[in-house]
């Protein structure tokens, strides 16, 4: 009797033991770690839901700095006396622009043009002419080297987005928005106002000679006998 009691007092292995341990813990481990990567990912989420108004505010908020940031005059200024004078200088010339429209006036857009969307394109040119008539807004030049053609030259108020355009340098998306874009362009209108302007309507009369360089709309087709072959707002101008 007492062996048999003593059989049944047999302790199990160690190995079991340590195994039943283990597993007795296993549970609290894993509770453990579940709380843990819950504190972590309530400080530190892997995303973070916002709400579309919040976006909207905060691309109104962002623009509203962009666009107080900017200075459409300085801007001008900058564009005026440097990129415009480069761009001048590779501007087509008025002696192979003028016969080119009065022979396919679509073709001329689609070989010399700077398209700026909405289907508007303009011609960024250079030539010379001798002054053949003048009124308060216009100067009539017979152009050299084209001599059958007739351009006008705008000495009068500027308006529209000709000389903004008219280099196909400037595009709308490197700026804060559409009213900056126009703001840029009503300030160009007041540097050509400002500089080229008033030496024409002094020193243009008729019988002289004009160097220019402009930007003009792409006409779309070419005009009747005696009318201007395109009118060019100038950005370069000399009289001699």
């Amino acid at each position: 009797m007492a062996a048999s009691e003593q059989v049944g007092r047999v302790s199990a292995p160690p190995s079991n033991r340590r195994a039943a341990e283990r597993a007795g813990q296993r549970p609290a481990r894993l509770l453990a770690a579940t709380l843990t990567l819950a504190v972590l990912l309530y400080f530190f989420p892997l995303f973070h839901v916002v709400s579309l108004q919040t976006q909207a505010a905060a691309a109104a908020t962002a623009a509203a700095s962009a666009s107080a940031a900017f200075d459409p005059v300085t801007a001008a200024a900058k564009f005026w006396q440097i990129d415009l004078p480069a761009a001048a200088t590779r501007a087509v010339e008025l002696p192979a622009l003028a016969p080119a429209i009065r022979a396919n006036a679509e073709s001329a857009k689609t070989q010399f043009s700077k398209s700026a969307g909405l289907g508007t394109a303009y011609f960024f040119v250079r030539g010379s002419g001798k002054v053949l008539s003048r009124d308060r807004n216009y100067l009539r030049l017979a152009p050299a080297g084209a001599e059958s053609e007739i351009v006008a030259l705008r000495i009068g108020p500027i308006f529209g987005n000709t000389v903004r355009d008219g280099s196909g340098l400037l595009d709308v998306n490197s700026f804060p928005g559409l009213q900056e874009f126009n703001a840029l362009a009503a300030a160009l209108n007041a540097l050509v106002e400002k500089s080229v302007g008033p030496l024409l309507r002094e020193k243009a009369v008729v019988g002289t000679t004009v160097h220019f360089a402009g930007c003009a709309e792409a006409p779309e087709g070419a005009a009747e006998a005696g009318e201007p072959l395109l009118t060019i707002i100038p950005v370069q101008a000399e009289v001699l």
